[in-house]
């Protein structure tokens, strides 16, 4: 019968350092998902909350520059439903206002394109969104279609598990220069023009 070396008796046993390493692995695995788990849950939510609310700014902007004064009531009806209550009712005093103001004119508006959307702020009330988008505007005394670009800030509020619009302003673009670098660039002369419609 052999008997037990002493460097057997010496060597530590590897099941409790195997078991060590194990829980180790798994705690530090649980505590990572404990981090990510709330943040995908939340997370997504928001996502789609962003989502919807480039969707609505899209939206927004192809609709608000597809249009023909002579074709006022109809517009006024597809704007509808992207306006909240109240700015519905601004914005239909100023197309009364404007479409007869350019009823001469014959003009329209469209091949708008959307060039982009960011949002700048959003929470479970309102957001903010950058909207850039290109239109072409035609009347009875062009012969060819002018582009326009339009650069704007539109505000949403969330009213009855939809998004709408609240309150849009355009947004004047700046000159780009290679001057002073702590000097503000100013406004581009035309960029009135560019937010009017």
């Amino acid at each position: 019968m052999a008997s037990a070396r002493p460097s057997d008796e010496l060597k530590p046993s590897a099941t409790p350092v195997r078991l060590l390493s194990i829980l180790v692995v798994v705690g530090v695995l649980v505590g990572v998902a404990g981090l990510l788990i709330p943040r995908i849950g939340g997370g997504s939510g928001e996502d789609a909350e962003r989502r919807a609310v480039v969707s609505r700014a899209n939206d927004f902007a192809i609709t608000y520059n597809t249009y023909e004064v002579a074709e006022k009531d109809d517009y006024q009806k597809r704007m509808k439903a992207l306006l909240t209550p109240a700015y519905f009712k601004e914005f239909t005093t100023v197309t009364n206002a404007l479409f007869e103001a350019l009823e001469a004119k014959e003009q329209k508006s469209g091949d708008a394109k959307v060039l982009g959307v960011a949002i700048e702020t959003i929470d479970d009330d309102s957001a903010v969104a950058l909207v850039a988008v290109d239109a072409n505007i035609t009347t009875s005394r062009d012969e060819g279609a002018v582009a326009r670009r339009f650069r704007w800030k539109v505000t949403f509020a969330h009213q009855k598990d939809d998004w709408v619009v609240s309150q849009f302003e355009s947004v004047q673009p700046l000159e780009a220069s290679t001057g002073d670098p702590n000097v503000t660039p100013s406004p581009s002369p035309s960029a009135s023009e560019e937010g009017d419609q």
